[in-house]
């Protein structure tokens, strides 16, 4: 096997400048595809970090069925037990009581269907980033019951401005109407049109006063230290709650539609990724197959001396080895160099910004490494260089020794 190696590389160092283009061309694919795997992974992580802190949170805690139909009436009696048992996970960074509700608010100008969520602000800036959003104004404070806070879409429908009074109207938990009014005391804009143009919030106190429901609430939001650790997290809290009319929801059950964007888009990276793999086999299977018609009449001979068509195999399988792993390493090292570059730097995507907002991503992007991706692109580009060098091995193994020798 030493033998059949040394030759293979002594084939590879024979004709230096196509071996090293060969070479340069692996590695140069394999940087690219690192770093735009890299790339792609930073925008996700971005993307989750962002849409689960606007609102959801990474997970959220409800009565058994209040996710799909938003009832008062499907609302948790004794929170307080449910959060400290909550707390005692390690992995639980805040906590957030929420009361939901859907209803109409009017304004002296028009009216429009809402969303209202009743929250105690200080702990929300915990759990979500809605405060960082304000266009206007300032965010609630825990005693500011006659305050509201909207969106900057909603506000242009309603035609209101910040210390205008507007009137929300709904139906309570004990069936009366529940009507009251508030004075904007801040707008938001984040930039994604279903927010801003349909929800509103307002103090937990307030919501509670409005919707006759003391001493209760709707939901209970938590953050964790990583997103998606979500799915684990749950699991532990479900199996910790001893209360089995509750449901404990992960950021990708409480938004599906959102996580199958996430996959459809890996989905369609992996397609580049099969272009990127042509290109480099294309590359690796010219530079093989030139190097076995070349050397014809040498495999001719290596074949009349007793040398069996299987170790032929081998030798041209070592060459497509040796310069798969030479351009692995180079693309290692070329997508690794621009990652880190770039993490550090980020990639600003200033032009697009409008567009990005609605898919959740900032407009500075900061590219991260996955091991477990660039693992498997240099598998792949190894794999790749082992397929194509099956057809060279098996036209230079099938030689006839005397027509391989006259052949030059």
């Amino acid at each position: 096997m030493k033998t059949f190696s040394k030759i293979a590389w002594r084939n590879i160092t024979r004709n230096k400048r196509r071996s090293l283009i060969t070479i340069c061309a692996v590695g140069f694919g394999l940087g690219a595809l690192i770093f735009m795997l890299s790339f792609v992974d930073g925008a996700h992580k971005q993307m989750i970090e962002n849409y689960t802190s606007l609102m959801p949170g990474h997970i959220q805690i409800h009565r058994q069925g209040f996710h799909q139909k938003k009832k008062l009436e499907l609302n948790i009696s004794q929170p307080a037990a449910i959060v400290a048992q909550v707390k005692k996970n390690p992995s639980v960074q805040a906590v957030a009581l929420r009361i939901k509700a859907v209803g109409l608010i009017s304004s002296a100008e028009s009216s429009a269907g809402i969303m209202v969520i009743g929250i105690y602000p200080d702990d929300e800036k915990n759990v979500s980033t809605l405060h960082k959003r304000l266009r206007e104004g300032e965010f609630l404070k825990n005693d500011s019951n006659q305050d509201i806070v909207l969106g900057v879409s909603l506000a242009k429908n309603l035609s209101v401005h910040l210390g205008d009074k507007v009137v929300i109207m709904s139906q309570a938990l004990d069936g009366s109407i529940a009507a009251g009014a508030y004075r904007i005391k801040g707008i938001f804009d984040t930039g994604t049109e279903e927010v801003d143009q349909g929800l509103v919030l307002i103090t937990h106190q307030a919501a509670q006063d409005l919707f006759a429901m003391p001493e209760a609430t709707s939901e209970i939001a938590l953050r964790i230290h990583s997103a998606t650790d979500s799915p684990v997290i749950a699991d532990q809290i479900r199996k910790n709650l001893v209360q089995p009319d509750l449901e404990i929801l992960p950021w990708q059950e409480i938004s599906p539609s959102f996580q199958e964007w996430i996959e459809f888009d890996n989905g369609f990276i992996w397609i580049i990724v099969c272009v990127v793999m042509i290109v480099v086999a294309i590359g690796i299977l010219n530079t093989i197959l030139m190097g076995v018609l070349e050397r014809t009449r040498e495999f001719g001979i290596l074949l009349a001396l007793g040398t069996k068509q299987k170790e032929i195999v081998i030798i041209v399988g070592w060459e497509a080895i040796f310069l798969s792993a030479l351009g692995s390493l180079a693309g290692m090292l070329i997508g690794i160099s621009l990652t880190i570059f770039f993490d550090k730097t980020g990639i600003n995507l200033n032009l697009f910004t409008k567009a990005l907002n609605s898919l959740y991503i900032d407009a500075v992007i900061y590219p991260q490494l996955n091991l477990g991706h660039m693992l498997t692109s240099v598998v792949l580009v190894l794999t790749t260089s082992l397929i194509v060098s099956i057809y060279p091995a098996w036209h230079a193994a099938r030689l006839k020794p005397m027509d391989a020798i006259r052949s030059i």
